[in-house]
């Protein structure tokens, strides 16, 4: 199973939840995550499943102007 994350391919043994994937792809804090163009909040990656295909989004803020 593959999905997209920030654009570029990546593996996933099976399906599972976004908690899951973040945990493999081990992001640094301070993220924030889209599934497929949809802001997901940080209190739901362990109910959110993610299928074959889907697009993970994830952004970190930035300081600047």
């Amino acid at each position: 199973m593959f999905v997209l994350v920030n654009g570029k391919p990546y593996p996933l043994p099976q399906s599972g939840t976004l908690a899951a994937l973040l945990r493999s792809v081990s992001p640094p804090a301070p993220f924030a995550v889209a599934l497929n163009e949809e802001f997901i909040a940080r209190g739901t990656y362990d109910d959110c499943v993610v299928h074959p295909n889907d697009r993970i989004d994830i952004v970190h803020p930035t300081v600047g102007g």
